[in-house]
């Protein structure tokens, strides 16, 4: 959906198999997988796939939400939170699009081995307030700044497109455009208030593209206008969201959205103390 900061806004407005697809040419034929290696073991396996879509820098109250079955970790940019390395989360660098300040912050912060695990491609690229890149442009930026990547030891996620309808075909367009391009996860957000339909659209992902997918951003909020659901209602789909990725191995890993503070509606996952709210309790420890 957003950087942080257009999402606190929207919130608080509503509130009122794996290895890397080779892309070889414009066709998006040629593709090859390998194993690549994980430095957490436990990563995309049943019970270690949830993922923190944080959005608090280096506040203190991280260490809130790191568990076993906590694996992964992104902030929507490159740095990282400074207690990410001692809580043992591996972490996802973003560059999050295209304009040149986020790309020089990106190459002066990743360029080095260790840093990450994986690197997140550009933020909602198929959305007009995010990222907002066409498939070519975002290929050709791809090509210069996170493909050479792959030689520190990252894994490639794709550009995570929105759940908006014209997000697949801008995925398509994109891997035909980027010829060369290694991508190991099919990375997505999505925003709705159904867990069905959550579970119809990675499915959908996957028969279409073939790859492991990172769900790196999602929440049981409408924010299209529409009627939102109750508090039981999240805890229901939540609950059930969390049992469909630990079922299916080629999800390997789920970033609720709502680490906010300050976000007190039904997908808040943090109390404003910094502690885990019911519903965050419920997440980090995978439903049990």
């Amino acid at each position: 959906m957003s950087s942080a900061s257009f999402k606190l806004y929207a919130f608080f407005m509503l509130l009122a198999s794996s290895g890397p697809l080779v892309v070889a040419g414009p066709t998006g034929a040629g593709m090859t997988s390998q194993v690549a290696a994980r430095s957490n073991p436990s990563f995309g396996k049943a019970g270690s796939k949830i993922c923190l879509a944080w959005a608090e820098g280096n506040d203190p109250s991280l260490t809130n939400f790191k568990t076993s079955h906590v694996v992964g970790l992104h902030d929507y940019v490159p740095e990282k939170p400074s207690a990410s390395d001692a809580l043992g989360f591996d972490y996802w660098p973003t560059l999050w699009g295209g304009d040149q300040d986020k790309i020089t912050d990106f190459e002066n912060t990743v360029g080095k081995k260790g840093y990450g695990t994986i690197i997140l491609g550009f933020n909602e690229p198929n959305e007009q307030g995010q990222a907002n890149l066409d498939p070519v442009t975002a290929a050709s930026l791809w090509v210069q700044h996170i493909e050479p990547k792959r030689s520190f030891g990252y894994n490639l996620a794709s550009p995570a497109v929105s759940s908006r309808p014209n997000g697949q075909q801008w995925m398509q367009n994109f891997l035909q455009s980027c010829s060369g391009c290694s991508i190991d996860y099919i990375a997505l957000h999505w925003h709705d208030t159904d867990v069905n339909k959550l579970k119809d659209y990675l499915t959908q992902y996957h028969n279409t593209f073939g790859k492991p997918i990172l769900l790196t951003e999602f929440s049981f909020q409408n924010f299209n206008g529409g009627a939102q659901p109750t508090q039981s209602e999240v805890f229901s789909n939540m609950t059930a969201a969390l049992k469909f990725f630990d079922a299916n191995d080629w999800i390997l890993a789920a970033c609720p959205f709502g680490f906010l503070k300050g976000v007190t509606g039904p997908n808040a996952l943090q109390n404003p103390d910094g502690t885990p709210s019911a519903l965050g309790k419920l997440v980090i420890n995978d439903g049990q």
